[in-house]
Protein backbone atom coordinates (compact mmCIF):
# COMPACT_ATOMS: atom_id res chain seq x y z
CA UNK A 1 0.00 0.00 0.00
CA UNK A 2 1.33 3.43 -0.76
CA UNK A 3 -0.11 6.93 0.72
CA UNK A 4 -0.49 9.52 -1.53
CA UNK A 5 -0.19 12.97 0.17
CA UNK A 6 0.14 15.33 -2.63
CA UNK A 7 -1.13 14.98 -6.10
CA UNK A 8 -0.18 18.72 -7.52
CA UNK A 9 2.13 20.89 -8.75
CA UNK A 10 4.90 19.23 -8.18
CA UNK A 11 4.96 17.85 -11.86
CA UNK A 12 5.82 22.03 -13.15
CA UNK A 13 9.42 20.90 -11.73
CA UNK A 14 11.10 18.84 -14.09
CA UNK A 15 15.07 18.57 -14.33
CA UNK A 16 16.51 19.92 -17.62
CA UNK A 17 19.06 18.30 -19.33
CA UNK A 18 22.51 18.68 -17.66
CA UNK A 19 25.93 18.81 -19.35
CA UNK A 20 27.25 16.52 -20.94
CA UNK A 21 30.56 16.47 -18.96
CA UNK A 22 28.96 16.64 -15.82
CA UNK A 23 28.96 14.09 -12.91
CA UNK A 24 26.32 15.96 -11.01
CA UNK A 25 25.31 13.27 -9.00
CA UNK A 26 25.72 9.97 -7.61
CA UNK A 27 27.72 7.80 -10.54
CA UNK A 28 27.33 10.33 -12.87
CA UNK A 29 24.57 12.01 -14.95
CA UNK A 30 23.02 8.53 -15.77
CA UNK A 31 23.98 7.44 -12.31
CA UNK A 32 25.60 4.38 -14.02
CA UNK A 33 29.24 5.19 -13.25
CA UNK A 34 29.58 6.07 -17.53
CA UNK A 35 30.94 9.76 -18.08
CA UNK A 36 28.70 10.13 -21.10
CA UNK A 37 31.61 12.30 -23.23
CA UNK A 38 35.38 12.55 -22.34
CA UNK A 39 38.13 13.74 -24.29
CA UNK A 40 40.82 11.20 -24.97
CA UNK A 41 42.97 10.52 -21.75
CA UNK A 42 46.35 9.10 -20.95
CA UNK A 43 46.69 5.52 -21.22
CA UNK A 44 50.07 5.63 -19.27
CA UNK A 45 51.45 7.52 -16.27
CA UNK A 46 54.23 10.11 -17.10
CA UNK A 47 57.52 8.57 -15.56
CA UNK A 48 57.44 10.90 -12.59
CA UNK A 49 53.35 10.15 -12.30
CA UNK A 50 51.12 12.72 -11.90
CA UNK A 51 51.06 15.63 -9.53
CA UNK A 52 47.76 17.04 -8.27
CA UNK A 53 45.80 20.37 -10.46
CA UNK A 54 44.82 20.74 -6.54
CA UNK A 55 44.14 19.75 -3.53
CA UNK A 56 41.37 21.06 -1.18
CA UNK A 57 41.65 22.18 2.28
CA UNK A 58 41.71 19.43 5.33
CA UNK A 59 38.27 17.33 5.01
CA UNK A 60 37.39 14.81 7.97
CA UNK A 61 36.41 11.28 6.43
CA UNK A 62 35.41 7.93 7.23
CA UNK A 63 34.22 7.08 11.13
CA UNK A 64 34.79 11.19 11.50
CA UNK A 65 33.52 13.08 8.39
CA UNK A 66 31.71 10.11 6.36
CA UNK A 67 32.66 8.24 3.08
CA UNK A 68 30.33 10.18 0.49
CA UNK A 69 31.22 10.83 -3.31
CA UNK A 70 31.66 14.15 -4.96
CA UNK A 71 30.02 15.62 -7.63
CA UNK A 72 30.43 17.94 -10.84
CA UNK A 73 28.22 20.52 -12.28
CA UNK A 74 29.25 23.55 -14.07
CA UNK A 75 32.48 25.06 -13.32
CA UNK A 76 31.72 23.38 -8.93
CA UNK A 77 32.42 20.44 -7.55
CA UNK A 78 30.30 19.40 -4.26
CA UNK A 79 30.74 17.14 -1.57
CA UNK A 80 28.71 16.31 1.93
CA UNK A 81 30.28 14.72 5.41
CA UNK A 82 28.91 14.10 7.96
CA UNK A 83 31.37 14.82 10.84
CA UNK A 84 32.22 14.69 14.30
CA UNK A 85 34.59 16.62 17.02
CA UNK A 86 35.23 15.45 20.49
CA UNK A 87 34.01 17.57 22.92
CA UNK A 88 35.59 15.42 25.96
CA UNK A 89 37.23 12.21 26.69
CA UNK A 90 34.42 9.24 26.26
CA UNK A 91 36.25 6.75 28.24
CA UNK A 92 37.32 3.30 27.39
CA UNK A 93 34.98 1.19 25.36
CA UNK A 94 33.80 -2.28 27.20
CA UNK A 95 32.35 -3.52 23.86
CA UNK A 96 34.10 -2.63 21.08
CA UNK A 97 33.71 -4.31 17.75
CA UNK A 98 33.93 -7.90 17.50
CA UNK A 99 35.75 -9.56 14.02
CA UNK A 100 34.32 -12.50 13.28
CA UNK A 101 37.56 -14.42 14.45
CA UNK A 102 37.03 -12.68 17.88
CA UNK A 103 32.78 -14.20 17.79
CA UNK A 104 34.21 -17.57 17.86
CA UNK A 105 32.60 -19.84 21.30
CA UNK A 106 29.76 -16.91 21.44
CA UNK A 107 26.42 -18.37 20.51
CA UNK A 108 23.93 -16.72 18.74
CA UNK A 109 21.93 -15.16 21.33
CA UNK A 110 25.34 -13.95 23.18
CA UNK A 111 26.56 -12.08 20.13
CA UNK A 112 23.17 -10.46 19.75
CA UNK A 113 23.20 -9.39 23.20
CA UNK A 114 26.69 -8.46 22.73
CA UNK A 115 25.80 -6.33 19.69
CA UNK A 116 22.88 -4.72 21.51
CA UNK A 117 24.99 -3.60 25.06
CA UNK A 118 27.42 -2.81 22.19
CA UNK A 119 24.86 0.05 20.47
CA UNK A 120 23.57 1.20 23.69
CA UNK A 121 27.55 1.58 24.82
CA UNK A 122 28.11 3.76 21.43
CA UNK A 123 24.85 5.65 21.51
CA UNK A 124 25.94 6.52 25.15
CA UNK A 125 29.36 7.50 23.89
CA UNK A 126 28.25 9.70 21.25
CA UNK A 127 27.62 12.30 23.77
CA UNK A 128 31.10 13.27 23.91
CA UNK A 129 31.08 14.27 20.03
CA UNK A 130 29.13 17.60 18.57
CA UNK A 131 28.01 16.06 15.49
CA UNK A 132 27.77 18.49 11.98
CA UNK A 133 27.06 18.60 8.79
CA UNK A 134 29.15 20.07 5.87
CA UNK A 135 28.29 20.72 1.98
CA UNK A 136 31.36 21.68 0.05
CA UNK A 137 31.40 23.46 -3.23
CA UNK A 138 34.67 24.04 -4.78
CA UNK A 139 36.26 25.64 -8.06
CA UNK A 140 36.69 22.83 -10.56
CA UNK A 141 39.54 24.62 -11.51
CA UNK A 142 41.21 25.52 -8.85
CA UNK A 143 39.97 23.51 -6.23
CA UNK A 144 39.49 27.23 -4.01
CA UNK A 145 36.29 27.08 -1.49
CA UNK A 146 33.33 28.81 -2.88
CA UNK A 147 31.52 28.01 -0.11
CA UNK A 148 30.72 25.87 2.80
CA UNK A 149 27.21 25.07 4.63
CA UNK A 150 26.75 24.06 7.62
CA UNK A 151 24.48 22.80 10.15
CA UNK A 152 24.07 20.93 13.19
CA UNK A 153 23.52 17.15 13.24
CA UNK A 154 23.28 14.07 15.13
CA UNK A 155 24.72 11.00 16.17
CA UNK A 156 24.28 7.67 13.54
CA UNK A 157 25.76 4.53 13.71
CA UNK A 158 27.57 5.39 10.66
CA UNK A 159 28.38 8.65 9.30
CA UNK A 160 25.27 9.82 6.38
CA UNK A 161 27.48 9.34 3.37
CA UNK A 162 25.29 10.03 0.47
CA UNK A 163 26.63 12.09 -2.58
CA UNK A 164 25.24 15.28 -3.78
CA UNK A 165 22.40 16.05 -6.20
CA UNK A 166 23.36 18.69 -8.02
CA UNK A 167 19.72 19.71 -10.43
CA UNK A 168 18.63 22.69 -11.64
CA UNK A 169 20.46 25.08 -9.79
CA UNK A 170 19.90 22.88 -6.52
CA UNK A 171 21.40 20.08 -4.40
CA UNK A 172 19.88 18.03 -2.84
CA UNK A 173 21.26 15.31 0.14
CA UNK A 174 19.97 13.19 2.80
CA UNK A 175 21.39 14.39 6.16
CA UNK A 176 21.11 12.37 9.44
CA UNK A 177 18.05 11.88 11.53
CA UNK A 178 16.20 11.40 8.71
CA UNK A 179 16.08 15.10 7.26
CA UNK A 180 16.11 15.19 3.72
CA UNK A 181 17.83 18.80 2.88
CA UNK A 182 17.81 21.05 -0.34
CA UNK A 183 20.26 24.23 -1.00
CA UNK A 184 21.15 26.61 -3.25
CA UNK A 185 24.02 25.40 -5.52
CA UNK A 186 25.32 29.32 -6.07
CA UNK A 187 25.80 30.04 -2.27
CA UNK A 188 25.09 27.00 -0.31
CA UNK A 189 21.52 28.70 1.36
CA UNK A 190 18.76 26.92 2.41
CA UNK A 191 16.41 26.34 0.06
CA UNK A 192 14.39 23.54 2.23
CA UNK A 193 14.40 20.80 4.77
CA UNK A 194 11.53 18.01 5.44
CA UNK A 195 12.10 15.56 8.15
CA UNK A 196 11.18 12.04 6.50
CA UNK A 197 8.71 10.31 8.68
CA UNK A 198 9.59 7.32 10.84
CA UNK A 199 11.26 6.36 13.77
CA UNK A 200 15.12 7.27 14.66
CA UNK A 201 17.39 6.65 16.81
CA UNK A 202 21.04 6.53 15.46
CA UNK A 203 19.87 4.40 11.81
CA UNK A 204 21.83 5.56 8.84
CA UNK A 205 21.04 5.95 4.97
CA UNK A 206 23.60 6.15 2.80
CA UNK A 207 21.24 6.37 -0.11
CA UNK A 208 21.64 9.22 -3.02
CA UNK A 209 18.42 11.08 -3.48
CA UNK A 210 17.09 10.78 -6.77
CA UNK A 211 15.16 13.94 -9.11
CA UNK A 212 13.37 12.60 -11.68
CA UNK A 213 9.88 14.23 -13.26
CA UNK A 214 9.97 16.91 -10.26
CA UNK A 215 9.81 14.30 -7.48
CA UNK A 216 12.90 13.72 -5.21
CA UNK A 217 13.17 10.04 -4.53
CA UNK A 218 14.48 9.50 -0.84
CA UNK A 219 15.09 6.16 0.53
CA UNK A 220 15.33 6.37 4.08
CA UNK A 221 13.78 2.84 5.76
CA UNK A 222 11.49 3.20 2.98
CA UNK A 223 10.62 5.05 0.01
CA UNK A 224 9.38 8.81 -0.25
CA UNK A 225 8.80 11.23 -2.89
CA UNK A 226 9.12 14.87 -2.43
CA UNK A 227 8.38 17.79 -4.17
CA UNK A 228 11.74 18.73 -5.15
CA UNK A 229 10.74 22.42 -5.82
CA UNK A 230 9.30 22.77 -2.20
CA UNK A 231 10.26 19.62 -0.03
CA UNK A 232 6.39 18.41 0.65
CA UNK A 233 5.61 14.66 0.99
CA UNK A 234 3.78 13.70 -2.36
CA UNK A 235 3.79 10.27 -1.60
CA UNK A 236 5.55 7.63 0.65
CA UNK A 237 5.55 3.37 0.05
CA UNK A 238 4.70 0.66 2.60
CA UNK A 239 7.76 0.21 4.91
CA UNK A 240 6.57 -2.63 5.53
CA UNK A 241 6.08 -4.39 2.32
CA UNK A 242 9.38 -2.15 0.70
CA UNK A 243 11.90 -1.68 3.43
CA UNK A 244 15.05 0.38 1.50
CA UNK A 245 18.34 -0.40 1.57
CA UNK A 246 21.69 1.57 1.26
CA UNK A 247 21.12 1.18 -2.10
CA UNK A 248 20.57 4.44 -4.42
CA UNK A 249 17.33 4.57 -6.82
CA UNK A 250 17.71 5.35 -10.34
CA UNK A 251 15.35 6.29 -13.57
CA UNK A 252 14.54 4.03 -16.57
CA UNK A 253 13.09 6.13 -19.56
CA UNK A 254 10.41 3.45 -20.89
CA UNK A 255 9.73 5.26 -24.11
CA UNK A 256 6.75 6.94 -22.49
CA UNK A 257 8.34 8.18 -19.26
CA UNK A 258 10.56 8.20 -16.69
CA UNK A 259 10.06 5.54 -13.51
CA UNK A 260 12.23 4.94 -10.55
CA UNK A 261 14.14 1.00 -10.14
CA UNK A 262 15.24 0.97 -6.82
CA UNK A 263 16.58 -1.90 -4.64
CA UNK A 264 14.76 -3.10 -1.57
CA UNK A 265 15.49 -5.29 1.62
CA UNK A 266 15.34 -8.91 0.91
CA UNK A 267 16.85 -9.21 -2.71
CA UNK A 268 13.93 -7.74 -4.45
CA UNK A 269 14.06 -4.97 -7.29
CA UNK A 270 10.90 -2.77 -7.76
CA UNK A 271 9.69 -0.38 -10.47
CA UNK A 272 7.99 2.75 -9.00
CA UNK A 273 5.88 5.42 -11.06
CA UNK A 274 7.88 8.81 -9.43
CA UNK A 275 4.42 10.79 -9.94
CA UNK A 276 2.78 8.67 -7.21
CA UNK A 277 4.83 5.77 -5.98
CA UNK A 278 2.66 3.38 -8.05
CA UNK A 279 4.53 -0.15 -8.29
CA UNK A 280 4.70 -0.99 -11.66
CA UNK A 281 6.50 -4.45 -10.87
CA UNK A 282 8.87 -6.53 -8.65
CA UNK A 283 11.56 -9.29 -9.16
CA UNK A 284 13.66 -11.29 -7.20
CA UNK A 285 16.96 -9.81 -7.95
CA UNK A 286 18.96 -10.71 -4.84
CA UNK A 287 20.61 -6.70 -5.60
CA UNK A 288 22.05 -6.28 -1.99
CA UNK A 289 23.83 -2.68 -2.04
CA UNK A 290 24.52 -2.19 -4.71
CA UNK A 291 23.10 0.54 -7.42
CA UNK A 292 21.23 -0.79 -9.96
CA UNK A 293 22.18 -0.54 -13.75
CA UNK A 294 19.93 0.62 -16.29
CA UNK A 295 20.98 0.28 -19.91
CA UNK A 296 18.54 0.95 -23.00
CA UNK A 297 16.49 -2.06 -22.24
CA UNK A 298 18.62 -3.93 -19.89
CA UNK A 299 18.43 -3.48 -16.12
CA UNK A 300 21.71 -4.92 -14.19
CA UNK A 301 21.83 -5.97 -10.73
CA UNK A 302 24.77 -7.25 -8.48
CA UNK A 303 24.30 -9.51 -5.09
CA UNK A 304 26.67 -9.80 -1.95
CA UNK A 305 27.30 -13.61 -2.72
CA UNK A 306 28.63 -15.62 -5.89
CA UNK A 307 25.36 -17.73 -5.80
CA UNK A 308 23.47 -14.14 -6.25
CA UNK A 309 25.86 -12.54 -8.79
CA UNK A 310 25.42 -10.67 -11.55
CA UNK A 311 21.86 -10.53 -13.00
CA UNK A 312 20.02 -8.90 -16.39
CA UNK A 313 16.71 -8.58 -16.64
CA UNK A 314 15.10 -7.00 -19.93
CA UNK A 315 13.16 -4.09 -18.76
CA UNK A 316 9.18 -3.71 -19.14
CA UNK A 317 6.54 -1.95 -17.83
CA UNK A 318 4.80 -5.30 -17.02
CA UNK A 319 7.39 -8.10 -15.87
CA UNK A 320 10.71 -7.84 -16.33
CA UNK A 321 12.37 -11.13 -17.67
CA UNK A 322 15.56 -12.82 -16.59
CA UNK A 323 18.28 -13.18 -19.36
CA UNK A 324 21.46 -14.62 -17.76
CA UNK A 325 22.78 -14.62 -14.01
CA UNK A 326 26.18 -14.60 -14.02
CA UNK A 327 27.94 -16.57 -10.79
CA UNK A 328 31.76 -15.44 -11.00
CA UNK A 329 32.01 -12.66 -8.32
CA UNK A 330 30.34 -10.62 -5.88
CA UNK A 331 31.03 -7.69 -3.68
CA UNK A 332 28.88 -6.58 -0.82
CA UNK A 333 28.31 -2.96 -2.50
CA UNK A 334 30.39 -1.78 -5.32
CA UNK A 335 28.11 -1.13 -8.69
CA UNK A 336 29.54 -2.44 -12.02
CA UNK A 337 29.61 -0.29 -15.49
CA UNK A 338 28.67 -1.24 -18.76
CA UNK A 339 30.75 -0.01 -21.84
CA UNK A 340 29.59 -0.57 -25.56
CA UNK A 341 27.93 -3.42 -24.65
CA UNK A 342 29.60 -5.22 -22.24
CA UNK A 343 29.82 -4.94 -18.84
CA UNK A 344 32.90 -4.73 -16.21
CA UNK A 345 32.51 -5.63 -12.46
CA UNK A 346 34.98 -6.57 -9.39
CA UNK A 347 34.95 -8.51 -6.68
CA UNK A 348 36.58 -10.77 -4.85
CA UNK A 349 40.11 -9.01 -5.93
CA UNK A 350 38.79 -9.75 -9.31
CA UNK A 351 37.40 -8.05 -12.12
CA UNK A 352 35.59 -9.44 -15.09
CA UNK A 353 34.31 -8.10 -18.17
CA UNK A 354 30.54 -9.79 -19.66
CA UNK A 355 28.77 -9.81 -22.88
CA UNK A 356 25.27 -7.83 -21.65
CA UNK A 357 23.57 -9.56 -24.29
CA UNK A 358 24.46 -13.38 -23.52
CA UNK A 359 26.05 -13.01 -20.46
CA UNK A 360 28.95 -14.63 -21.31
CA UNK A 361 31.97 -14.60 -19.72
CA UNK A 362 35.21 -12.71 -22.01
CA UNK A 363 37.33 -12.64 -19.59
CA UNK A 364 38.04 -12.22 -15.80
CA UNK A 365 41.38 -11.09 -14.36
CA UNK A 366 43.20 -11.00 -10.55
CA UNK A 367 43.56 -8.13 -9.00
CA UNK A 368 46.54 -8.13 -6.18
CA UNK A 369 44.85 -5.90 -3.78
CA UNK A 370 43.97 -6.29 0.20
CA UNK A 371 40.62 -6.37 0.39
CA UNK A 372 38.88 -4.45 -2.20
CA UNK A 373 35.16 -3.27 -1.63
CA UNK A 374 32.42 -1.62 -1.86
CA UNK A 375 33.82 1.05 -3.90
CA UNK A 376 32.59 1.44 -7.70
CA UNK A 377 33.68 1.40 -11.63
CA UNK A 378 33.83 4.22 -13.27
CA UNK A 379 34.63 4.54 -16.95
CA UNK A 380 35.45 7.63 -19.60
CA UNK A 381 37.15 7.38 -22.91
CA UNK A 382 37.13 3.32 -23.37
CA UNK A 383 38.70 3.22 -19.88
CA UNK A 384 37.76 2.06 -16.84
CA UNK A 385 38.90 3.18 -13.09
CA UNK A 386 39.14 1.86 -10.11
CA UNK A 387 40.36 3.71 -7.03
CA UNK A 388 40.95 1.18 -3.83
CA UNK A 389 43.91 2.12 -2.10
CA UNK A 390 45.93 2.96 -5.13
CA UNK A 391 44.13 3.29 -8.37
CA UNK A 392 43.95 1.14 -11.68
CA UNK A 393 42.93 1.72 -14.94
CA UNK A 394 42.07 -0.74 -18.01
CA UNK A 395 40.80 -0.61 -21.42
CA UNK A 396 37.55 -1.28 -21.62
CA UNK A 397 37.67 -4.22 -24.34
CA UNK A 398 36.31 -7.90 -24.60
CA UNK A 399 39.49 -9.15 -26.20
CA UNK A 400 41.09 -9.68 -22.68
CA UNK A 401 42.89 -7.68 -19.40
CA UNK A 402 44.72 -4.58 -21.11
CA UNK A 403 46.22 -3.15 -17.83
CA UNK A 404 46.96 0.71 -18.47
CA UNK A 405 47.54 2.24 -15.05
CA UNK A 406 48.61 0.71 -11.49
CA UNK A 407 49.62 3.54 -9.47
CA UNK A 408 49.86 4.45 -5.71
CA UNK A 409 49.45 7.45 -3.98
CA UNK A 410 52.18 9.59 -2.13
CA UNK A 411 51.16 12.19 0.95
CA UNK A 412 51.26 15.26 -1.30
CA UNK A 413 48.96 13.21 -3.63
CA UNK A 414 51.39 12.16 -6.53
CA UNK A 415 49.84 9.15 -8.32
CA UNK A 416 52.93 6.81 -9.77
CA UNK A 417 53.96 3.44 -9.71
CA UNK A 418 55.02 1.86 -6.70
CA UNK A 419 58.71 1.26 -8.70
CA UNK A 420 58.80 5.37 -8.77
CA UNK A 421 58.06 5.48 -5.02
CA UNK A 422 60.92 2.55 -4.03
CA UNK A 423 63.29 4.56 -6.16
CA UNK A 424 62.52 8.23 -4.27
CA UNK A 425 62.49 6.31 -1.07
CA UNK A 426 65.85 4.43 -1.44
CA UNK A 427 64.06 1.22 -0.59
CA UNK A 428 66.59 -1.00 -2.28
CA UNK A 429 69.25 0.36 -0.94
CA UNK A 430 67.30 0.64 2.46
CA UNK A 431 65.90 -3.34 2.35
CA UNK A 432 70.38 -4.22 2.45
CA UNK A 433 70.73 -2.93 5.51
CA UNK A 434 70.04 -4.94 9.07
CA UNK A 435 66.77 -5.33 9.86
CA UNK A 436 66.50 -3.26 6.06
CA UNK A 437 63.33 -4.90 5.16
CA UNK A 438 61.31 -3.45 8.59
CA UNK A 439 62.82 -0.14 7.48
CA UNK A 440 61.90 -0.10 4.76
CA UNK A 441 58.68 -1.18 5.14
CA UNK A 442 57.60 1.48 7.71
CA UNK A 443 59.14 4.35 5.34
CA UNK A 444 56.73 2.98 2.47
CA UNK A 445 53.70 3.25 5.06
CA UNK A 446 54.64 6.50 6.36
CA UNK A 447 55.10 8.26 2.66
CA UNK A 448 52.58 6.09 0.41
CA UNK A 449 50.75 3.00 2.37
CA UNK A 450 48.64 5.00 4.52
CA UNK A 451 47.50 7.19 1.54
CA UNK A 452 45.52 7.41 -1.25
CA UNK A 453 41.46 7.24 -2.12
CA UNK A 454 39.10 7.13 0.60
CA UNK A 455 38.21 3.66 0.57
CA UNK A 456 34.37 3.26 -0.02
CA UNK A 457 34.02 6.70 -1.96
CA UNK A 458 33.83 6.68 -5.17
CA UNK A 459 35.76 9.04 -8.10
CA UNK A 460 34.12 11.79 -10.33
CA UNK A 461 35.10 12.14 -14.03
CA UNK A 462 34.31 15.10 -15.93
CA UNK A 463 35.80 16.96 -19.07
CA UNK A 464 39.09 15.40 -18.26
CA UNK A 465 39.54 15.64 -14.88
CA UNK A 466 39.54 12.91 -11.92
CA UNK A 467 37.88 14.06 -8.58
CA UNK A 468 39.63 11.63 -6.04
CA UNK A 469 38.27 11.99 -2.29
CA UNK A 470 41.32 10.50 -0.27
CA UNK A 471 41.56 10.08 3.27
CA UNK A 472 41.97 13.71 4.44
CA UNK A 473 41.34 16.08 1.18
CA UNK A 474 39.08 16.27 -2.19
CA UNK A 475 42.08 16.05 -4.81
CA UNK A 476 41.89 17.03 -8.49
CA UNK A 477 43.72 15.20 -11.08
CA UNK A 478 44.19 16.22 -14.91
CA UNK A 479 43.58 12.73 -16.86
CA UNK A 480 43.64 14.73 -20.60
CA UNK A 481 45.99 13.15 -23.04
CA UNK A 482 47.02 16.53 -24.51
CA UNK A 483 46.83 19.44 -21.93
Amino acid sequence: MRTLILHAAFIQLVALPVSAGDWNQWRGSGRDGLAETSPPLIETLPPEGLVPVWKSEPIKSARSGGWGSPSVAGSRVYLFTHEKEQQFDPGKKKFPWLSPDKRVGMTDEEYAEYERNRRDEDEARAKAFAFRERVYCFDAETGETKWISRSESVYTRFPQSGSPTVIDGRIYILGAGRQARCLDASNGNDVWTTRIPGEFRDEFYQSSILVVEGVAVVAATNLFGLNAKTGEIVWQVDEQKSRTTHSSPVSWNSGDGEYVIINFAGGQTACVDPHDGAELWRVKSEGGLSTPVVVGDRLITYGNSRQKGVRCFALNKQEPELVWHFRGVQDKGSSPVVVDGHLYVQGEKRVACIDIETGDREWTDFLDLASPQYTSLIAADGKVFYAHDGLTCFRATPDGFESLIEAKFDAEGRVATEEYFRDVLNLDEIEKEENGLEKSTRLYQKHVGRHGPLRCATPAISNGRMYVRTNDALVCYDLRASQ
